[in-house]
């Protein structure tokens, strides 16, 4: 056996723990033939059982080269158990300047992660409703495959 494989394995096995921090919540919805309306909602049905605890949310967005902008606005609503409600517009940038596109992704398809927001505290229990919608001054817009929402517990825990 090699002496090198113990090792290999090992940095494959830490490379692992620190990149996948514990999701409470990881979902996509798929965009009906790669073509988000703008009166579509992407909703989300999320279970915080841990007011303790902080959290980051992520919007994930997978692309395909259809997609016709560099970026993309987003309209993000928050429903809160108590039937509290936030709206906010957050932007995500799927190609650099020179065109190249973000995130991972060598073929047609490219995989997005952005942070929307980091150690956020939920101060109910209970369900969350994440509603997203496309915020782009098109009415049907291209090339968006799937969109998502994970969040992860988080490393700034604030009190």
């Amino acid at each position: 056996m090699s002496k090198s494989l113990p090792i290999a394995f090992l940095a494959a096995t830490l490379t692992l723990a620190c990149c996948n921090r514990d999701a409470v919540f990881d979902s996509y919805v798929a965009i009906p033939r790669e073509t988000w309306s703008a009166d579509s909602l992407a909703s989300f049905n999320i279970a915080i059982p841990d007011t303790s605890q902080s959290y980051d949310i992520i919007i994930n967005l997978r692309n395909s080269t259809d997609y016709p902008f560099q970026n993309l606005f987003l309209f993000i609503s928050i429903y809160s158990p108590n039937g509290g409600f936030v709206r906010d517009t957050f932007e995500c940038f799927l190609a650099d300047d020179n065109g190249r596109w973000t995130g991972r992704g060598s073929g047609r398809i490219h995989d997005n992660r952005f942070i929307y927001r980091e150690g956020v505290k939920f101060y109910q229990p209970g369900s969350y409703r994440f509603d997203l919608q496309q915020a782009m001054r098109v009415e049907d817009l291209r090339g968006v495959v799937d969109v998502g929402i994970r969040i992860e517990q988080s490393q700034q825990n604030f009190k």
